[in-house]
């Protein structure tokens, strides 16, 4: 690989790292999470005032939510018709890395909550539920209910545009940088409301952006190799056809003979 890309690869490894032990600790410990979903619950009514407002439902988690999914769309749609239009012919890989790691990062985050024991901060008893607080990664001794809450589902739709960066990155760094920042804004707008709702944890959020980034990084290291490794496997094929054909004329000269 090249030296840019190795440096690139030892930064998000580490920051990986790093800011993975540090989101364990704000979801081990609960305290930040607690304190931020306090200044949304109403202790005398036992519950989140904001959890059913019209307008933060249908920005957070309607008009947001349909927009991210119809840019992947038009996304998707591109890139299958990058095929036959000469002028998408250039950007059909950076559609289809876009694509994959757009709808990978979201599968991903998906997944791991539908499997998930953690509950939402409104279905918790500390806020008028009924479920209990488990502290992330700890041994559970007895049979659980799945909260399903953790990661961030919702959230996951906004940082999934991250994938642009990952996808522009080396054809079009403005771009990319553009896609990071669009994909970091809505990713926390649409988490943000989810907190206020009482419908998930700081942590979840955080954990969202962390997984759908390792994700993206992930299939950004898997492409390079792959992209790395085809030229010189057509290369290889190439030479492999040339001795054939070469003892296939040796053969027939000495048939001739």
């Amino acid at each position: 690989m090249k030296n840019s890309y190795r440096r690139f690869a030892l930064v998000n490894l580490i920051g990986l790292v790093l800011s993975g032990w540090l989101v364990t600790w704000i979801s081990r410990s609960g305290t930040l999470d607690f304190w931020i979903e306090r200044q949304f619950f109403d202790p005398l009514t036992h519950r989140f005032p904001l959890k059913n407002a019209h307008q933060l439902v249908f920005l957070g988690h309607t008009l947001l939510k349909n927009v991210t999914a119809v840019g992947l769309i038009v996304a998707l749609a591109l890139a299958l018709a990058s095929s036959w239009g000469a002028y998408l012919k250039p950007w059909r890989r950076a559609l289809a890395t876009f694509c994959l790691m757009a709808t990978g990062s979201a599968l991903l985050v998906q997944g791991i909550k539908d499997h998930s024991v953690h509950a939402c901060p409104w279905d918790l008893a500390m806020y008028g539920g009924r479920d209990a607080w488990y502290p992330l990664f700890d041994r559970m001794h007895a049979v659980v209910e799945m909260g399903r809450c953790w990661p961030g589902g919702h959230a996951s739709g906004g940082f999934a545009i991250i994938a642009g960066y990952f996808a522009l990155r080396t054809q079009r760094p403005q771009w990319a940088r553009a896609a990071l920042v669009l994909g970091l804004a809505l990713g926390t707008v649409m988490g943000g409301v989810q907190m206020v709702r009482g419908a998930h944890f700081l942590s979840h959020n955080l954990w969202t952006l962390w997984f759908v980034w390792a994700m993206c990084f992930t299939m950004d290291g898997l492409i390079q190799v792959v992209s790395r490794c085809w030229p010189r496997r057509r290369g290889i094929a190439a030479a492999l056809d040339s001795m054939r054909a070469a003892v296939r004329a040796d053969e027939l000269t000495d048939a001739a003979m």
